[in-house]
C-alpha cells in the first residue's frame, strides 16, 4: 500500500474510533471541553417562555444548551438550584464609586439636579468625601466595593465605573474582575481596558466640542454603539430645556439613551421613539430628590425601549433587586407594566440599549453565561424576581464562573472551597469567590471593606452596607 493509502486508512480508523466513543456515550462527546462545566436545574425564564424543571448547561464562558433536557458530556455535574434562573441583571445607570457612602436625605425636594448638587449638606456628606477618597488613591477599592454591592443585588453588568484621566490613563486597570464594567472593561471585546464601545455621559451639555464630535462620528461609524446621557433630571423648565439642547448637538439619534427624563412630556417621548432613542428609568432616586418620576406610562405608550436602574445607593436603591421591587410596588398602584415587562427592563431591554443582545441579557444558547438564580417562592417566576430580597439570591454566575451565592451551592460549584469568602446576608449563609475571575486576597470583600472603612473614619462617616434587609 502506498504512503497516501496508509494515511487515508489511518484517517478512516480514527474517525471510526471517535464515532464509536460518541455512540457509546449516547450521542454525547467523550469529554467536557476545557473550563468550568456544570448543569443548573431549575425554572428557566427565557425571553419567550418559562421552562419548569429545566436544565441549563454552562460550558466554559457560554451557555451551551438549555431546555427541558440538555445534551452534555459525560461527567458534567448537575446542580439542582431549587430556584428561578434569569440572565444576570444589567444596570445601565449607576455611580459605582459613590456606593460606599451611606444613604443621604436631602433637606428638601429640588426642582432639578443642579439645586441639590450645590447644597452644603450634599457637599459635606457625599461630594466632599467621595472626591477626596478618589484623589487619595482609593478609587480601585471604591469600584470593587461597588461591584460587590451590585452582585449582591443581582447585577452582573454595570456602568458608572472608575474612569481614567489624561494624567493617569491606567489608573483603572484594576477594574478587571468581578462585575462587567460596560463603560471601561466588560470582557466582551477582548482584554483591553478603556476600549469599550459604550460611553456614559453624566453632563452631556458640558461636553467639549471635540468630544461631542467624537460621539457623533463614533455612532455614525459604529465604533461607538451606545451613548448613555443624563438628561432632564428634574421637574422644571430648565431640566426640560436640555432635550432641545441635546437635539441641537445632533445626539438625538439611534444608539443614544436618555437617563432620567423626569421633565419630559409626551411630545418628547414621541420624538425619541421616532429616532430610536432609549429611556432609562430610576424611580426611587427621582422620588427621593424631586418628589416625582418620569412619565413612563407615556413613554411606554410610544413603545420606547425602557430599562430600569437604581442610579446610586445614597438616594436610590442598593442595587437592581431593590429597584425592581420598588418599581413593582409603584406599578401595583399605577398599572403600567406587566411583571414580565418589568423583568425585561432589567435584562433584555438594557442589553438592547447597550447593543449587547447577541452576548448578554437572555438565557439563550451561545450567549455568555451570566446568570442570576433567586429562590423559588411558589409564586409566578417573574414575581419571584420582583419580590426577591437580598437573602433570596441563590447564585450569581459571571462569564461561566460561579461568583456569589448560597454557601452550600458555592461549595458544590467551586473547585477549591477554601478560597470562598463567607458572608451572612439577612441571617443566611452566602459566599463570594472573588478569585474566580482572577481576583486575589487583597481584593477580597473583607480587606476592601476594611480599607474603605478606615478611610471614611476621617470624615466621621460609616461604610454603607452591602444590602438592606426587608
Amino acid at each position: 500500500m502506498s504512503a497516501t493509502g496508509r494515511r487515508s486508512l489511518l484517517r478512516v480508523l480514527l474517525l471510526f474510533v471517535v464515532w464509536s466513543q460518541v455512540a457509546a456515550a449516547g450521542g454525547r462527546s467523550a469529554a467536557p471541553p476545557p473550563g468550568p462545566s456544570f448543569i443548573v436545574r431549575g425554572t428557566l425564564v427565557t425571553p419567550d417562555q418559562v421552562i419548569r424543571n429545566g436544565q441549563l448547561f454552562v460550558s466554559g464562558e457560554r451557555i451551551a444548551d438549555l431546555g427541558p433536557r440538555v445534551s452534555a458530556p459525560a461527567g458534567v455535574p448537575t446542580v439542582d438550584v431549587d430556584g428561578v434562573v434569569f440572565p444576570g441583571l444589567i444596570d445601565l445607570h449607576d455611580h459605582i464609586l459613590w456606593n460606599l457612602l451611606p444613604r443621604w436625605k436631602a433637606p428638601e425636594l429640588s426642582a432639578d439636579r443642579y439645586v441639590w448638587q450645590e447644597l452644603p449638606d450634599y457637599v459635606a456628606h457625599l461630594a466632599g468625601p467621595q472626591g477626596q477618597l478618589v484623589a487619595s488613591g482609593h478609587g480601585c477599592d471604591m469600584n470593587r466595593y461597588g461591584e460587590y454591592k451590585a452582585i449582591v443585588g443581582g447585577a452582573t453588568s454595570v456602568v458608572g465605573s472608575f474612569a481614567p484621566t489624561a494624567e493617569e490613563p491606567h489608573r483603572n486597570d484594576c477594574i478587571k474582575g468581578l462585575a462587567r464594567n460596560l463603560d471601561f472593561y466588560s470582557g466582551l471585546y477582548g482584554g483591553v481596558v478603556n476600549d469599550e464601545p459604550v460611553r456614559y455621559v453624566i453632563f452631556p451639555l458640558e461636553t467639549p466640542v471635540a468630544e461631542a464630535n467624537a460621539l457623533r462620528e463614533g455612532l455614525a461609524s459604529h465604533r461607538i454603539t451606545t451613548v448613555l446621557v443624563h438628561l432632564a433630571e428634574g421637574k422644571d423648565a430648565s431640566a426640560r430645556r436640555e432635550f432641545a439642547m441635546l437635539k441641537a448637538q445632533g445626539l438625538l439619534r439611534p444608539g443614544v439613551s436618555i437617563i432620567h427624563g423626569v421633565a419630559l412630556h409626551e411630545d418628547h417621548f414621541r420624538e425619541m421613539a421616532a429616532n430610536d432613542v432609549g429611556l432609562i428609568w430610576s424611580p426611587r432616586s427621582n422620588y427621593e430628590l424631586y418628589g416625582e418620576t418620569t412619565n413612563v406610562a407615556q413613554a411606554n405608550a410610544q413603545k420606547l425601549t425602557l430599562a430600569l436602574s437604581p442610579d446610586w445607593s445614597p438616594t436610590g436603591s442598593n442595587g437592581m433587586l431593590d429597584e425592581l421591587h420598588y418599581a413593582y410596588e409603584w406599578n401595583s398602584r399605577m398599572k403600567v407594566f406587566s411583571p414580565a415587562e418589568l423583568v425585561k427592563m432589567a435584562t433584555t431591554h438594557p442589553a438592547r440599549l447597550a447593543a449587547i443582545s447577541d452576548r448578554l441579557g437572555s438565557l439563550a444558547k451561545g450567549l455568555y453565561a451570566d446568570l442570576l438564580v433567586v429562590r423559588d417562592q411558589g409564586i409566578s417566576p417573574y414575581e419571584a424576581l420582583l419580590l426577591a430580597r437580598p437573602q433570596d439570591v441563590r447564585l450569581v454566575v459571571i462569564d461561566g464562573q460561579p461568583i456569589y451565592g448560597d454557601a452550600a451551592l458555592m461549595k458544590r460549584l467551586v473547585a477549591d472551597a477554601k478560597q470562598l469568602e463567607p458572608l451572612s446576608v439577612c441571617g443566611e449563609a452566602k459566599a463570594f469567590d472573588a478569585g474566580g475571575l482572577g481576583g486575589t486576597a487583597e481584593v477580597s470583600l473583607a480587606k476592601t471593606s476594611a480599607r474603605l472603612a478606615a478611610a471614611l473614619e476621617h470624615f466621621g462617616i460609616p461604610l454603607a452596607p452591602l444590602f438592606e434587609c426587608r
